[in-house]
C-alpha cells in the first residue's frame, strides 16, 4: 500500500486508496475496491471476502463477480499462470476507471487527476479529442479529452498491457434481451418494484440518511417510493425557476407530504452561476452542463439542512425505463406476437407520442421496410471548424451499436437511450458533492433490458412499468404526470444577461486559439434571439463550459 499517490509507483505494483474507500484483499493477492454487494442476500460482501471464490483465473473470478455480485467496484486480479495483472471494471460504470501509460509505469485510477499526483503523467488537453467530443457531446467515449487517458469499458476484463492483449467482454447486453413469452404486465411491475427496492435500499444502507433530488417526475419519485417502502430515512429537495415553466415544487410537495418526509426548495439564482468555473473540473472530458455547479451547490445545501449524508438522483431513469417516442414498441410486438396483439400497442404509442393512428401506421410501415438502421449517432457540427461529413463516429465507451437483439429491434433504441445517459450519471467519482445515481445499478439495468419495449408504454403512458411498480405508494398527481419541466427559461436569461462575457470567453479563449471554432458561426449565434432558439444558447453555453474545463486543466498543469 502507498501512503500517498506519489508513492504508488515503485519497483512492484502498488496501490493507493483514499480515506474511507472500501477494499477487500484476498489471500492470493486479488483486491476488490469499492462497494460490492452479493445478489443472493443484497448485503455487502465483508472485508474478508468470505463469500468470494478461494482462487481462480482472472476470467473465472470476473465471471463470478458478474454473475453473483453487483456494486460500484474495480477488481484487480493477478494472473497466476501467465503473470501480470488483469482488471475487471464493474458493469454498471458507477465507478469509472481510467488508464494511462506513464514514463515508467502503467497507471489505473478512478480520477484522472491522480495520474499527475503520482508523478508519472503531465496531463494535457488532447485538442483533436476535444473537437471530436464537441461533435458528439452526448456520446461517452473510450478516449477522453486528456492526452493518453482512456476509460475502461464497464463489464470488461483488461490485461494491464492492453491493447497488446485483447480485452474480454464479460458483461454483454445481448445476454439480457427479451426471451420467450413476454411476462404479464403486473408480474413485470412486481419484479421492477422488488429489484428497485432491493437496489436503492442497499445503497441507502451504505450511505445512511439521504436527500433525493426530486422533480415530482417518475424517476426520482420511484427512488423515493423505494426508500419509503423499505423504511429508510430520507428527505426531498428541488430547485425551481422563478417563473412557472421550471417550477415543480407543487409536485415535489405533494410527493413529500404523501410520504411524510421533509422537503427543501430553492430557486435558481443568476448570481450563483460563475461561467469561468467548470462544472466538469476534475473530469477527463467537459461532459457536464454549466448549470450543474449551481445544482450541486443547492442540493448540497439541502443535504446539510436535512441532515443527510448523500444525495440520490433519478438520472438515467428516462433511458432505463425505455421512454421511447417512436413506432419501435409497435413493431417489436408485431414481430413477436402478431397483429392482433400489437393493436393495443399501436394505440398506446399514439397516446404517448400524440400522433394520430394514420401517422403511427405510416411510421410502423417505414420501420418495418427499412433494411438499414438510420445514422446511429448524428454529429453536431454547429460552430465548429475543420469538420466534415467524412468524420467517423468515435469508439463509444460501451460499444452497443451492433448488439444482436433478435426480433426486438426496439432494444437498439433502448440501448442508445442508456448510452445517452452515461455522461449524466453520478457515480463514485464525485468531484465536489456526494451525489449518486442508483438507478444505473447492474441488476436494474439487466431487468429493464429484459422487458419488451411494449410493456413500458402499456396503457398509453410512458414508463408505465415504473409507475405501476409503486402505484400503492405514490400520490396520483405524480403517477399520472406526463409533463416535464426544466430550467430552460433560467438558461435563456443566463445567456441573455451574460452575452458579452460568453462572447469574450469563447472567441478569445483556448478553443479559438486551437482552431476548434468557426468564428463567423459563433458571431452569428451570439446575435440570435435566444427566446426562439434554445438550442443555439445551449450550444454556446456548452462551448463556454468546454473553455472553462480547458482552463481548469491548464491551471493544474
Amino acid at each position: 500500500m502507498a501512503v500517498r499517490p506519489a508513492e504508488a509507483c515503485s519497483a512492484k505494483p502498488r496501490l493507493w486508496l483514499g480515506a474511507g474507500t472500501r477494499s477487500i484483499e484476498l489471500e492470493w493477492g486479488a483486491r476488490i475496491i469499492g462497494p460490492l454487494f452479493q445478489r443472493s442476500r443484497s448485503g455487502l460482501v465483508d472485508a474478508r471476502g468470505d463469500a468470494l471464490p478461494a482462487r481462480g483465473s482472472p476470467a473465472k473470478i470476473a465471471n463470478w463477480l458478474n454473475r453473483e455480485c453487483w456494486g460500484a467496484y474495480l477488481a484487480i486480479l493477478p494472473g497466476h499462470d501467465n503473470g501480470g495483472l488483469e482488471v475487471f471494471a464493474d458493469p454498471s460504470g458507477l465507478l469509472p476507471v481510467y488508464r494511462t501509460v506513464g514514463r515508467t509505469h502503467i497507471l489505473i485510477a478512478s480520477a484522472a487527476g491522480l495520474f499527475a499526483q503520482a508523478g508519472q503523467a503531465q496531463l494535457a488537453v488532447d485538442w483533436a479529442a476535444l473537437g471530436t467530443h464537441l461533435c458528439w457531446p452526448e456520446l461517452r467515449k473510450a478516449a477522453t479529452c486528456l492526452a493518453g487517458v482512456d476509460e475502461l469499458t464497464p463489464g470488461t476484463l483488461y490485461h494491464i498491457d492492453y491493447p497488446a492483449k485483447s480485452p474480454q467482454a464479460v458483461w454483454r447486453p445481448q445476454d439480457f434481451m427479451p426471451a420467450g413469452p413476454a411476462p404479464d404486465f403486473r408480474e413485470a411491475a412486481r419484479a421492477l418494484r422488488s429489484c428497485s427496492q432491493e437496489i436503492v435500499g442497499a445503497w441507502a444502507d451504505l450511505a445512511g440518511p439521504v436527500v433525493v433530488a426530486a422533480s415530482g417526475g417518475v424517476d426520482s419519485s420511484l427512488i423515493c417510493a423505494a426508500l419509503a417502502a423499505g423504511g429508510h430515512r430520507f428527505g426531498c429537495a428541488t430547485i425551481a425557476t422563478a417563473d412557472p415553466s421550471g417550477d415543480e415544487r407543487v409536485f415535489v410537495e405533494a410527493l413529500a407530504n404523501h410520504l411524510g418526509v421533509a422537503m427543501d426548495a430553492a430557486i435558481y439564482e443568476p448570481a450563483s452561476i460563475d461561467l469561468t468555473q467548470s462544472a466538469s473540473a476534475g473530469l477527463p472530458s467537459p461532459s457536464r452542463r454549466t448549470l450543474a455547479l449551481a445544482i450541486d451547490a443547492e442540493l448540497d445545501k439541502a443535504r446539510c439542512e436535512l441532515g443527510a449524508n448523500a444525495i440520490f438522483d433519478g438520472n438515467g431513469g428516462d433511458s432505463l425505463f425505455c421512454f421511447l417516442h417512436s413506432a419501435a414498441p409497435v413493431v417489436d410486438r408485431l414481430q413477436a406476437e402478431g397483429m392482433l396483439a400489437a393493436w393495443p400497442t399501436l394505440h398506446d404509442m399514439c397516446a404517448v407520442t400524440g400522433a394520430d393512428l394514420s401517422a403511427m401506421l405510416k411510421a410502423v410501415w417505414r420501420r418495418m421496410r427499412r433494411t438499414t438502421r438510420p445514422n446511429r449517432w448524428p454529429a453536431d457540427w454547429g460552430m465548429l471548424a475543420n469538420v466534415s461529413e467524412n468524420m467517423h463516429l468515435p469508439q463509444a465507451l460501451t460499444p452497443w451499436f451492433d448488439v444482436d437483439v433478435g426480433i426486438h429491434g426496439g432494444k437498439h433504441d433502448h440501448l442508445a437511450l442508456i448510452m445517452r445517459a452515461q455522461n449524466h450519471i453520478h457515480g463514485l467519482d464525485v468531484v465536489r458533492v456526494p451525489r449518486f445515481s442508483p438507478l444505473m445499478s447492474q441488476p436494474l439495468v439487466e431487468l429493464c433490458l429484459s422487458l419488451p419495449t411494449w410493456l413500458w408504454c402499456s396503457g398509453g403512458i410512458n414508463r408505465a412499468l415504473a409507475r405501476a411498480a409503486f402505484a400503492d405508494v405514490l400520490p396520483q398527481a405524480v403517477l399520472r404526470r406526463t409533463s416535464k419541466a426544466g430550467p430552460d427559461s433560467f438558461l435563456r436569461h443566463l445567456f441573455a444577461g451574460n452575452r458579452v462575457q460568453i462572447r469574450t470567453t469563447i472567441l478569445d479563449g483556448h478553443l479559438a486559439r486551437n482552431a476548434l471554432l468557426d468564428r463567423a458561426a459563433v458571431e452569428a449565434a451570439m446575435a440570435t434571439d435566444t427566446l426562439s432558439a434554445d438550442a443555439v444558447a445551449y450550444r454556446l453555453l456548452d462551448l463556454c463550459e468546454a473553455e472553462a474545463w480547458v482552463t481548469s486543466w491548464i491551471g493544474q498543469g
